[in-house]
C-alpha cells in the first residue's frame, strides 16, 4: 500500500488525489494545489533521503537554480523542495496524458515517431547539461506527453551538478533499469552518463526489448550485470525496419566506459537523424496527434493520445437562485444580524483562477534599502463616473455579535475547499458551503452583513457575494483573469483583487463593488500575490516576488497604483497573506525559515519587525477589528492546521479548531 493515501491534504495546500507510479526519486502522486484548484506531481521521497539532513540540504541548495532551468520547454516546471515534520517531497507541475510506460507498452515504433521522443529528450537534458547539471536518474515514468503530443521530461529535483559525488545508497524500489555502468560503480557521472539512459530507452522505443534483447530481468543483481558486462544485441536484429547504421548509433551510445560513447545528447540526436536519412531540423518537435498527407505524424503515440482519458475540466455547480445548498445553512445566522436594503450587484463574466499563494519551500532574501521605488506601466482609470452605488447604500453600525464576533475561514473538507464560520470562543461552528466546488478568501464587507469570496462553482474561479440577511448569493466577476485576495475599501465602494490576465506575471486590479468597472491599477516587475486595503483608506499594501517564484518582499502603494514603497527590510522567507492593524500603522505577516513560519508585527513607517509567535509553522494572520486579538492558523498539532487565537502582543495562544482537515484563511469581523 502506497504510504500516502488519498484524502491526505499537506502544507494546508497539497491535497493528494491519487498514487501513479514507483519512479527512481520515489513514489509519484498525482496531487491538486486547492489553492489554484491546479494539478501537481508530488513525488515523496524516501525514507532513507528524508530522515538525512545532509541529503535535503543538498536538495534544498539546488531547488531555486532548479525552478530556474525548469523554464525549458520540454522539460516539467519544477517547483521545489517541500517538508513536513514527518516527511518530505517534491513538486512538479502535473503534464496530464500518458508516460512513456504506456508508448513502451506499444513498442517497437517506427524510426521517424522515435525520433521525435530523441529529439524532445535530447533537448530538454542538454538544457541541463549546458547549466552544469546531470538528471542522473532517467527513467519512462518521469517521461509524459501531454494532449497536444508534446514530451515533457521530468524530475529534475534530484539533477546535480557535474562533478558531484555524494550518493546515498539506493533511494528506494525502483530497479537501476537506466543506470549507467559507472553509476552503479560508485563513480562520478557525466553527461555521457544520461546519455546512456537516453539511449536505452529509446533502444526499447526502436525495438521493444530491454538492452538484454528481451523483458528486463526481475532481479536488481541480473539487471546490474547486463550494465556491467553484456554487449546488447544490434537493435536491427531484434526489428529489421531500423537502418543499420541507426542501430550502430544506439550501440554507440551504450558502450560500458564513458569516454567510448557518443559524448552529448546533441551528438546523440545528429547521429541518429544521420542515419535515418533525415535532419534535426526536419524531425517534428512534437508527436503531433494531427495527421498529415492522411496519417498521423506519431501513429502509435496518436492512437494512444485519442483513447487516453484525461482529467476533466474544475466541476461546476449551478446557482439556484431559489433553494441554493449554501444559503440554506445560513437560517440560523441571520438572526443576529441587521436587515438592509438588498444591493444591486451587475455580474459580470468568468475568472480562470490560479492561486499564487502558500507555503514556499525555501526562501532568502536581501537586505534593501529602506525605500524602494517601482515603474507604474499602468495607470490607475479613475471610477467615479462609472459607478453605479446602491439605491440606499448607507453604512450601517457594525452589529454586535454574541462571544466577541465570528471568524470566517476556507475549511477543508473532503475533496474541495469549504467557507466555514465560528464564533471567537469556538462556538457555534457552521460550514457554509458544501458542495463539488472549491470556495476560498472569505472578506466581510465593512459592515458585516455579507461575505465575499472566491469559488469555482461554475468552472472557472470568480468573486461571490453571500448577504446573510436577505440570502442572496451573487456573482460579482466573469472574464478578467485569474484572481485571488479580495478585500474592500473601508468605505464598501470598491474591491482590490490580484488578477493574472493572460500569460504575464499577476497584478493590483480593482473593481466596483457592484461589479462594474474592473480595470487594473499597478502591473508590477513580478507576480503579486496579495493585497490589503488600509483601514484609513490611504494606502493598499501589497506581496510581490522579487526574482524568484514563491519568495515575496511587503509594498505599500496609494489606491491610485503609485508611490509604491517596500516596506520589509531583513526577514527572510516571507508568505504570501498580509493584513492591516485598525490604526494602519502596521501590517501582520509570516516569514521564517522552511516549516518554521512564525507571525511578525512590521512597522509601516520604518520597517521594524517584531515577532510575535515562536514555533508551530503558523501563517495567515488578520486583526479583530478593535486590534486587541489575532487569528492564525498553525500547524503546531501534529502537523494538522487548525486557527489559533491570541492578543496582539503575541501571549494567550489558544487553539479555535480542532479538524483533522485543514483550516486557514481567516478573516474576522465584530
Amino acid at each position: 500500500m502506497p504510504p500516502l493515501q488519498p484524502g491526505q491534504t499537506f502544507l494546508n495546500q497539497y491535497h493528494v488525489e491519487e498514487f501513479v507510479t514507483v519512479t527512481p526519486l520515489g513514489e509519484l502522486y498525482r496531487a491538486t494545489d486547492t489553492r489554484g484548484n491546479k494539478p501537481l506531481a508530488l513525488t515523496l521521497l524516501p525514507r532513507l533521503i528524508y530522515e538525512n539532513a545532509e541529503a535535503l540540504k543538498s536538495l534544498d541548495a539546488e531547488s531555486a537554480r532548479l525552478r530556474v532551468i525548469s523554464g525549458n520547454p520540454h522539460l516539467v516546471p519544477y517547483l521545489g523542495l517541500y517538508q513536513t515534520p514527518t516527511l518530505a517531497f517534491l513538486l512538479e507541475e502535473w503534464i496530464d496524458g500518458p508516460s512513456l510506460v504506456e508508448i513502451l507498452d506499444r513498442a517497437p515504433l517506427e524510426i521517424p515517431e522515435v525520433l521525435i521522443y530523441a529529439k524532445s529528450l535530447c533537448t530538454a537534458l542538454e538544457t541541463l547539461h549546458k547549466q552544469n547539471y546531470l538528471h542522473r536518474k532517467l527513467a519512462p515514468e518521469l517521461i509524459r506527453v501531454n494532449k497536444q503530443g508534446e514530451i515533457f521530461l521530468g524530475g529534475i529535483g534530484t539533477a546535480r551538478q557535474v562533478g558531484t559525488t555524494v550518493e546515498y545508497g539506493k533511494w528506494g524500489n525502483y530497479p537501476h533499469l537506466y543506470t549507467s555502468p559507472e553509476q552503479l560503480n560508485f563513480q562520478s557521472p557525466t553527461p555521457a552518463s544520461d546519455t546512456y539512459a537516453l539511449a536505452v530507452l529509446l533502444y526499447q522505443l526502436a525495438t521493444g526489448a530491454w538492452i538484454n534483447g528481451k523483458s528486463a530481468p526481475k532481479k536488481e543483481e541480473a539487471i546490474k550485470r547486463v550494465h556491467l558486462e553484456v554487449t546488447p544485441p544490434a537493435p536491427v536484429s531484434l526489428n529489421k525496419e531500423i537502418p543499420d547504421h541507426f542501430s550502430r548509433m544506439l550501440l554507440w551510445a551504450l558502450r560500458k566506459k564513458p569516454d567510448d560513447r557518443l559524448k552529448s545528447t546533441i551528438e546523440l540526436l545528429s547521429s541518429l537523424a544521420l542515419a535515418a536519412r533525415s535532419s534535426v531540423d526536419e524531425i517534428p518537435l512534437r508527436a503531433d496527434p494531427s495527421t498529415r498527407s492522411g496519417q498521423a505524424a506519431a501513429p502509435v503515440t496518436s492512437n494512444l493520445l485519442e483513447g487516453w482519458e484525461f482529467l476533466p475540466l474544475p466541476k461546476s455547480s449551478i446557482i439556484d437562485q431559489n433553494v441554493p445548498p449554501l444559503e440554506d445553512r445560513l437560517v440560523e445566522m441571520t438572526k443576529v444580524k441587521s436587515q438592509r436594503s438588498r444591493l444591486r450587484i451587475g455580474i459580470m463574466s468568468a475568472f480562470i483562477f490560479l492561486m499564487l499563494a502558500g507555503f514556499a519551500s525555501l526562501f532568502w532574501f536581501v537586505r534593501p534599502a529602506p525605500v524602494s521605488t517601482i515603474p507604474t506601466p499602468i495607470q490607475f482609470t479613475p471610477f467615479a463616473a462609472d459607478y453605479t452605488p446602491p439605491p440606499t447604500y448607507t453604512p450601517l453600525p457594525k452589529p454586535t455579535h454574541p462571544f466577541g464576533g465570528r471568524i470566517a475561514f476556507t475549511c477543508t473538507r473532503g475533496d474541495y475547499n469549504q467557507i466555514c464560520m465560528i464564533n471567537r470562543d469556538g462556538s457555534g461552528l457552521i460550514q457554509l458551503s458544501d458542495m463539488e466546488a472549491s470556495n476560498y478568501y472569505p472578506v466581510f464587507t465593512p459592515d458585516g452583513n455579507a461575505l465575499l469570496f472566491a469559488s469555482n462553482r461554475k468552472g472557472p474561479f470568480d468573486l461571490y457575494l453571500l448577504i446573510f440577511g436577505e440570502k442572496q448569493l451573487i456573482q460579482i466577476t466573469e472574464n478578467v483573469g485569474n484572481v485571488v485576495s479580495p478585500d474592500y475599501s473601508p468605505d464598501g465602494r470598491r474591491i482590490v483583487f490580484v488578477n493574472r490576465a493572460g500569460d504575464g506575471p499577476a497584478s493590483i486590479w480593482m473593481v466596483n463593488a457592484d461589479g462594474l468597472n474592473p480595470h487594473p491599477v499597478y502591473a508590477g516587475p513580478d507576480t503579486i500575490v496579495a493585497v490589503a486595503w488600509s483601514p484609513d483608506g490611504e494606502k493598499i499594501a501589497y506581496a510581490m516576488s522579487v526574482g524568484v517564484p514563491q519568495e515575496y518582499e511587503i509594498f505599500t502603494m496609494n489606491t491610485e497604483g503609485k508611490n509604491h514603497v517596500r516596506i520589509s527590510q531583513g526577514l527572510q522567507g516571507i508568505g504570501g497573506s498580509l493584513d492591516w492593524s485598525p490604526d494602519s500603522k502596521s501590517l501582520l505577516i509570516y516569514a521564517g525559515t522552511y516549516s518554521d513560519k512564525n507571525i511578525f508585527k512590521l512597522e509601516v513607517a520604518d520597517g521594524a519587525y517584531t515577532q510575535l509567535t515562536d514555533g508551530g509553522n503558523n501563517a495567515g494572520a488578520t486583526y479583530s477589528p478593535d486590534g486587541r486579538y489575532i487569528v492564525f492558523n498553525s500547524l503546531r498539532n501534529d502537523d494538522q492546521a487548525d486557527l489559533y487565537i491570541m492578543r496582539a502582543d503575541g501571549t494567550n495562544q489558544v487553539q479555535l479548531t480542532n479538524h483533522p482537515e485543514p483550516d486557514w484563511g481567516a478573516q474576522w469581523v465584530e
